[in-house]
Formats: structure tokens, sequence, C-alpha cells
């Protein structure tokens, strides 16, 4: 249950974020884009039976990160690790000290790395985009390797039919939670994800 539901809540902040970005609201998409790689792999971990259940109250993001290092591995951990940090940069006008972020408050650009190799708001805000869906689709990716009796409920790419969007997008997720414009957008993300 656990797995289905947090994939429907990565599917729809996924969405949401699009939605975000897609209209210019660039500070709450990487948000959106962040949340959707949480949940995703909060739920593929809790299909791992060696995890004990009581791991999964109250998950912060450095559990989580290192849940992924520990069952997924480092390089995942690594893009998980750059998502959050992305929407820090973001959300908090910048990584480091505070003479950086008052300067943005003054106008300054906001930037994201090292001055020779930084990044726009802008292209920040596409980077979190392109890196949450591949994380989704890796997450997506490792549900399928999972023992077929412990997938038989789970979504999957290339999936024909829409018993899992029925029964977790349209009823769990939508029950008075979504506009029914936004919901018909959802549906369409997960499709193109999931196909």
């Amino acid at each position: 249950m656990n797995l289905n539901a947090h994939f429907a809540w990565g599917f729809a902040l996924w969405a949401s974020a699009e939605e975000s970005r897609v209209n210019g609201n660039l500070m709450l998409a990487p948000i959106g884009y962040y949340y959707s790689c949480f949940h995703s792999s909060y739920a593929y971990l809790n299909a791992i039976p060696s995890i004990e259940a009581s791991t999964f109250h109250r998950m912060g993001h450095q559990q989580l990160s290192n849940l992924i290092a520990q069952y997924l591995g480092a390089d995942l951990q690594a893009d998980f690790d750059q998502m959050r940090d992305l929407r820090e940069a973001i959300n908090y006008l910048g990584l480091g000290e505070p003479a950086g972020k008052l300067r943005v408050l003054r106008g300054h650009s906001l930037r994201f790395g090292a001055p020779s190799n930084s990044l726009s708001l802008d292209e920040m805000v596409m980077k979190a985009r392109d890196m949450s869906r591949t994380f989704i689709t890796k997450m997506l990716d490792e549900v399928a390797r999972l023992p077929k009796k412990a997938v038989d409920t789970f979504p999957r790419r290339g999936d024909a039919t829409e018993n899992w969007l029925q029964e977790y997008m349209q009823e769990d997720i939508y029950l008075g939670l979504m506009s029914e414009d936004m919901r018909a957008k959802t549906l369409a993300v997960v499709r193109d994800i999931l196909s």
C-alpha cells in the first residue's frame, strides 16, 4: 500500500511541478520535482523486506538519502542529493553564506554551482525537471526488478492496462485534492512516464 500511495503522490507532485513551471512559478516547480523523487524512492524502499517498517516513520531527507545509497547505489544517491540541493538553492535564494543570499535579494542573479560552471534560475528549474523525471523512471525500473509476486499491483512501465491509474490515481489521490483540469494533466503525465 505504501509503495502505491507514494508512487501516486510522486506522480501527482511531478505533474503539479510541471504545471507550475509552465505557468512561470519557478520557485514552486523545484519543490514538486524534488518531492516526486522523494516519494518515488520512498515508495520503492517500502518494498524491500529487509528494511524494518518502523524505519519509515517520520522519514527525513538525509535518512532517505542514506537508504538510497544502501539499497540503490551511490549514483542514485548523488542524483537525489543534487535534486535536494537544487530545490534548496532555488527556494532559499542560493546555498552558502548569507552575503550571497543578500546579493540575490538586491537583484543579482541566483546561480547554482561553481562560478565557472553555474546555472541560471531557468536552467536550474529545467535541470530539476529532467533529473526528477529520469529519477522516477529509474525507480520504476527498480520496481520491475522486484520478484513478480511483489510487483503485481505496482505501476509498471509499458503497462497497457489502466488498473493502477484507476485505483491509485483516480480514487486515492483525487478525492477532493485536485481540480478536474489538474487531474487530466496528472493522468497525462502518468501515462507518459509509464509508457
